[in-house]
C-alpha cells in the first residue's frame, strides 16, 4: 500500500503504465494517461483514500480522452520491436503476445482482466468499475474461457 507520494509514484508508476497497456494502450500513450493520473493526484494526494485504485481510474480516462482526441480505438494494431542483443527479447514478445490477446477481449473483460493482473479482488474492481462484484466474476469467467479457446486454437494450428 501507498504511504507518501513520492513512495507511491515510484513503487507503482510501472505497475500503472502495464495496467495502461494491458487496456489496450502503446507504452508512450499509457506513459502520459499515467503521469496525468499522477500529477493530478499531487494536488489532491490528502484526500485521495485508495491512491493505486484511484491513479488508474483518473489514468483510465485520460486514456479514453486521449484516444477520442486522435480518433484511435481500443483495437489499435501494435507492432512488436525487439533489438538485436536484447537480453529481454523473449520476456518482450511474451509481453507484447498477451497484450496482443488481451486487445481482443471485448471492453469490459479487459478491464476487469487489466485489475485483476494488477491484483485488485473483484469487490475492489466492482467498486472502480461501478458495478456488482457478480458482473466481475461473470466478465472474468468469460475473459478467461476466451483466452483458454485462443489458446487451444493456437496450440492446434502449431500441431498441424
Amino acid at each position: 500500500m501507498c504511504g507518501e507520494f513520492s513512495e507511491c509514484f515510484e513503487q507503482d508508476f510501472p505497475r500503472l503504465v502495464g495496467f495502461l497497456m494491458r487496456l489496450g494502450a502503446e507504452q508512450c500513450t499509457a506513459e502520459d494517461a499515467a503521469q496525468t493520473a499522477y500529477a493530478e493526484a499531487y494536488t489532491h494526494w490528502e484526500e485521495i483514500n485508495r491512491p493505486q485504485a484511484w491513479v488508474r481510474t483518473v489514468a483510465t480516462r485520460a486514456l479514453l480522452r486521449a484516444r477520442k482526441a486522435t480518433g484511435a480505438t481500443n483495437q489499435s494494431v501494435h507492432r512488436v520491436v525487439i533489438h538485436a542483443g536484447d537480453d529481454h527479447a523473449d520476456r518482450i514478445v511474451e509481453r507484447d503476445l498477451v497484450l496482443a490477446a488481451l486487445r481482443t477481449l471485448p471492453t469490459r473483460q479487459r478491464e476487469v482482466m487489466a485489475w485483476t493482473i494488477d491484483g485488485f479482488k473483484p469487490e475492489q474492481i466492482a467498486l472502480e468499475l461501478r458495478t456488482t462484484p457478480e458482473n466481475v466474476r461473470k466478465s472474468l469467467q468469460r475473459a478467461r474461457e476466451r483466452l483458454k479457446g485462443m489458446l487451444e486454437a493456437q496450440a492446434e494450428r502449431k500441431r498441424q
